[in-house]
């Protein structure tokens, strides 16, 4: 007697395989900023500025907004006077809603210190990569002019 043998028609690995596509899909798409689609709300203008312990301002690096709850994240460049305006993907602005705010300085600055492991000019805490710095915003639907954000020294 033969063993039984599987056996699939076309038909049925066709169903099969836009099942697992589906399935990869639907594990992807909550990945991408906080749902199926991309974001086409209105956008704000967002204007901050980033400040050391002492006061005399971050010159240079980016600071990023990561959303709370869902939404679309946004990124500016801090200047030399330590100002910053928000962009999101490529689009002046920022989406209504809480924030959490992450600080990231600018490769020059770590690269001027010149040591194996560099010396930040503020608190390590405001690098953490999930953005639980204790910085937060709230951008409003309108131009958000944001309180300066002071960082503890290291």
């Amino acid at each position: 007697m033969r063993p039984a043998r599987c056996r699939s028609s076309a038909r049925g690995r066709g169903l099969l395989g836009a099942a697992a596509r589906l399935a990869v899909l639907s594990l992807l798409g909550p990945a991408g900023c906080g749902g199926p689609g991309p974001y086409t709300g209105s956008l704000y203008p967002v204007k901050g500025q980033v400040l050391l312990a002492d006061g005399k301002p971050l010159a240079g690096g980016s600071v990023q907004f990561i959303p709370t709850q869902g939404g679309l994240p946004a990124s500016g460049k801090i200047e030399a006077d330590g100002t910053f305006t928000l962009k999101s993907k490529s689009r002046d602005g920022a989406a209504p809603g809480e924030y959490k705010v992450r600080i990231e300085p600018s490769s020059e600055l770590l690269a001027r210190k010149g040591r194996a492991t560099p010396k930040l000019p503020f608190a390590s805490k405001y690098r953490e990569y999930d953005g639980n710095t204790g910085l937060t915003a709230t951008v409003k639907a309108g131009e958000t002019q944001l309180e300066p954000f002071r960082l503890e020294a290291p």
